[in-house]
């Protein structure tokens, strides 16, 4: 079973979000399209789009799906995540996993997971595991 651990941080470089509901107590919910660029071991992009949904107290909920293009030495294609995860105290956090079956080139075969916290910047840092299935 092949596993490969990859690290780094990736930088938001586009957020367009719209509310599609907004309520008296100022909780809200929203779509939000983002676009991002990984360092470290993953040199790529992606594209996410979440579903968000803020509480009166300031903290966010969102899943979302996002498209990784991955370039490493070793591994050239694409990926989905599936996100699941808070904003809470000005900190994003997301667990997500590999949907399977969503690879392309020499990632059709593996199957992951991963997580991300927002640091500062519109920058987050990222751990993705992915196993050969």
């Amino acid at each position: 079973m092949t596993k490969v651990v990859l690290k780094g941080v990736f930088q938001i470089t586009q957020w367009d979000e719209t509310a599609y509901a907004e309520h008296d107590d100022s909780s809200k919910q929203t779509v939000a399209n983002i676009k991002q660029t990984y360092s470290g071991d993953i040199i790529g992009s992606a594209e996410i789009r979440y579903v968000m949904s803020y509480q009166k107290d300031a903290t966010a909920v969102f899943s979302g799906l996002e498209r990784l293009n991955v370039t490493t030495p070793e591994i050239i294609g694409s990926i989905m995540l599936q996100h699941n995860g808070t904003f809470i105290a000005g900190v994003a956090q997301s667990q997500f996993k590999v949907i399977a079956g969503s690879g392309t080139h020499n990632l059709t075969d593996y199957i992951g997971q991963g997580e991300f916290t927002s640091t500062e910047n519109g920058q987050a840092e990222y751990v993705i595991t992915l196993t050969m299935a």
